[in-house]
């Protein structure tokens, strides 16, 4: 896939209403693990290792969009 489609395909997940809303559900859910003091450890550190995964998507999709800046510059 080229740069162009992926960009265009990130900028389409960044405006779904349905998926920044699981992205974001899914981010509460683990820090309300976090700030729950009954959980335990093993429930803290799968939350860490949920957020920590989100945050590798995200950043993946950030690189995509920066690699379309690159794109663009290099063939304006």
């Amino acid at each position: 896939m080229n740069v162009k489609d992926l960009a265009a395909g990130v900028r389409r997940l960044q405006n779904d209403d349905v998926f920044c809303y699981i992205i974001e559900s899914i981010k509460k859910d683990q820090a309300n693990i976090f700030l729950n003091p009954h959980s335990s450890k093993e429930d803290r550190e799968t939350a860490h290792e949920i957020v920590r995964g989100l945050s590798k998507i995200e950043g993946q999709l950030a690189t995509i969009l920066q690699d379309e800046k690159i794109f663009d510059t290099k063939f304006d």
